[in-house]
């Protein structure tokens, strides 16, 4: 696996989190390829910044409005930036 940026992991928690239900710490960790330690400082600079909620009831995390803008905005970027194109440079 290549090297990720924090942007990259942050969008990879979040589309973890992109379900309406909600999901477990142990889904996002597997989907998103952190260990617990990881994902547990990234969860909480998440959480102070609302990307991503916490029911505290069911212990389970879901993605906020700030969250799939944060997603829609980095997918865009991404479209940009196509790094599967050869530049001759």
């Amino acid at each position: 696996m290549k090297y990720r940026s924090r942007t990259d992991i942050f969008a990879s928690i979040l589309q973890s989190a992109n379900n309406p239900k909600g999901v477990g710490i142990t889904t996002i960790m597997y989907k998103s390829f952190l260990s617990h330690y990881q994902l547990k400082k990234y969860l909480s600079i998440m959480l102070e910044n609302d990307l991503i909620k916490l029911e505290t009831e069911e212990h389970l995390y879901k993605i906020t409005e700030k969250g799939l803008r944060f997603l829609q905005l980095f997918s865009n970027i991404n479209e940009l930036i196509d790094t599967t194109k050869e530049y001759n440079i």
